[in-house]
């Protein structure tokens, strides 16, 4: 169903709700792979990773500092809080809050050429997305030819 979802979104939508969820390690899988093929167009997803990363080890130590005790306090609350911290650490990282993940890519563009901007990236990955739909869209010409018309 998931699945489905995703095919109904644009490639920047798509995308975002991929990065948006921590238990998904294909995604950091593809990223990490996408990474060693095309530096250039990995920078942006990879540094929004590790803003995420960032935002939950300050929220982990922020959690810390607890002066009462709550409902999610012993047995599995722990869990769950670190789940929601980590959730929300990438919720908070794909929209570009804190902004840390820009001045990465601030910092490294140099060392990469021609490294996109935020939108010129959602905009090429909206394309590609674009065109894989189409190559996989059945047209008449191919249904024809796989008939032998």
């Amino acid at each position: 169903m998931e699945g489905l979802e995703l095919n109904s979104l644009s490639a920047s939508q798509a995308a975002a709700k991929q990065a948006q969820n921590v238990a998904d390690a294909k995604s950091l899988n593809a990223l990490k792979s996408q990474a060693q093929e095309d530096p250039k167009e990995a920078l942006r997803p990879v540094a929004e990773q590790f803003e995420a990363l960032f935002l939950q080890q300050i929220m982990k130590e922020a959690r810390k500092v607890s002066f009462d005790d709550g409902w999610l306090d012993g047995g599995q609350g722990g869990f769950f809080k670190d789940w929601h911290d980590s959730q929300l650490a990438q919720s908070l990282s794909a929209k570009g809050s804190l902004g840390l993940a820009d001045t990465i890519v601030e910092q490294l563009a140099p060392k990469i050429d021609n490294v996109y901007t935020p939108e010129a990236y959602y905009q090429m990955q909206e394309q590609k997305s674009e065109q894989k739909a189409q190559a996989a869209a059945p047209t008449t010409q191919n249904a024809l030819a796989l008939r032998n018309l």
